[in-house]
């Protein structure tokens, strides 16, 4: 979600353009202006259904992946026991994120 091109040209090819999971630019050939459209948080700017599902997939599997590390600041709150339990868990929801993120990849 930090770049949103994943395939492009450079500036200097004729017809640049960039594409990428919610996001994609159209190159003038005339001026070498981009023409960018897509936003992560509006889907109906999301070109097809399939790059909804990718996008869907990869972001469920983000949040998934971010929790799990978020929840070693639980040692600041909790004892040691309940930290470990909670991390399990979301370390086993995050296996499922990576899952999602492989299939967000495939469906791309």
């Amino acid at each position: 979600f930090i770049q949103p091109y994943w395939i492009g040209d450079s500036i200097d090819t004729p017809q640049a353009g960039y594409f990428g999971l919610f996001s994609y630019c159209i190159g003038n050939a005339l001026t070498g202006e981009l023409i960018c459209k897509g936003s992560p948080l509006d889907f109906g700017t999301i070109p097809s259904s399939a790059f909804k599902t990718a996008m869907f997939f990869v972001g469920i599997s983000t949040f998934l992946i971010i929790g799990s590390i978020l929840c070693f600041s639980l040692f600041f709150f909790c004892n040691a026991a309940t930290v470990y339990k909670v991390c399990a868990w979301m370390q086993l929801a995050a296996d499922h994120g990576v899952q999602l993120l492989v299939l967000g990849c495939v469906v791309w």
